[in-house]
């Protein structure tokens, strides 16, 4: 109990200076049929695979911030940016953009009144109502995740992101925080993770960069059965 309450004023504290409002009033509840951890599926989810709504602590969020060392040339997509804390937290530093992917309507919403009134931004912040895995993932070169979907979403954002990476060489870094697909991430030859850590509270975040030279080579191509990756 007294944990809550010490939890709930720190909350309002980091929101009140940030002016903002991103958790939630009620517990989530989803369908009988839908299993707890997962969120109420929206027709617009490709696989529904999405997740119940949650966002990083702000002790633990602008750790992990400061430890990314953004320059004033990043992009950053925070994808299921949910009601936008990680995005407000961001565009408070000096970076070339914040984008923010969210499947529900009502999230976005609330996340585009954060922005809106978010006190001291530096950076501009764009929120993207859409999903995941069909949404444009171009030019960003920091993806962040709060484990907010499933493997099979998990595996056509990082297709995509590889993808954009084809059209538009750059080094990118992926940081998936409540690191629970994380065989997902490991099974991708163009990732290395170059670092990994427990947050206190004890969620387990890892940080991924794109391996320099990598290309994908299609079987037609490669002259094998099967598509692979090779060094350029």
């Amino acid at each position: 109990m007294i944990q809550r309450i010490i939890k709930r004023g720190w909350v309002s504290l980091n929101e009140s200076i940030l002016n903002i409002e991103t958790e939630p009033h009620d517990a989530p509840t989803s369908p009988k049929k839908i299993r707890w951890w997962q969120g109420e599926h929206s027709s617009l989810a490709k696989h529904h695979d999405n997740l119940v709504y949650g966002t990083p602590d702000y002790w633990n969020l602008r750790k992990v911030v400061r430890r990314l060392k953004l320059a004033e040339t990043d992009v950053f997509f925070d994808l299921g940016c949910g009601m936008g804390r990680v995005l407000c937290i961001v565009a408070r530093r000096r970076v070339h953009k914040c984008v923010g992917i969210e499947l529900f309507d009502s999230l976005c919403l609330v996340a585009k009144r954060n922005a809106k009134h978010l006190r001291r931004r530096k950076a501009p912040i764009e929120i993207i109502c859409s999903d995941a895995a069909t949404a444009n993932l171009s030019g960003g070169t920091v993806y962040f995740m709060f484990n907010p979907f499933g493997q099979d979403t998990l595996t056509e954002v990082l297709s995509q992101i590889h993808a954009s990476l084809q059209e538009e060489p750059r080094t990118i870094r992926i940081v998936y925080y409540n690191a629970q697909y994380q065989t997902v991430l490991a099974s991708a030859e163009w990732l290395n993770c170059v670092e990994e850590w427990t947050t206190y509270g004890g969620h387990r975040v890892t940080l991924w960069e794109n391996v320099p030279g990598t290309v994908w080579v299609s079987s037609s191509i490669a002259n094998s059965s099967r598509d692979r990756y090779i060094r350029s």
